[in-house]
């Protein structure tokens, strides 16, 4: 885990260089996202985890080429 943070760090850090000032709001909500996603399973509702995980391997999926 701690090998994705850094890199999201990383590139977090990158894209505010270039003047993508829009990045860490970003960030800061799909980690809210990422975090209730969590919550609702661990309370027995894995829907949102569930559709999360569909949407980011369609994604993934879609975007294998980089």
């Amino acid at each position: 885990m701690e090998f994705w943070l850094r890199l999201a760090r990383a590139e977090i850090a990158q894209e505010i260089r270039a003047g993508q000032n829009d990045v860490v709001p970003a960030y800061a909500l799909l980690q809210r996202v990422f975090m209730l996603a969590i919550e609702l399973r661990r309370d027995g509702d894995p829907r949102l985890w569930n559709d999360l995980m569909t949407y980011a391997s369609e994604v993934e999926e879609a975007h294998a080429h980089r």
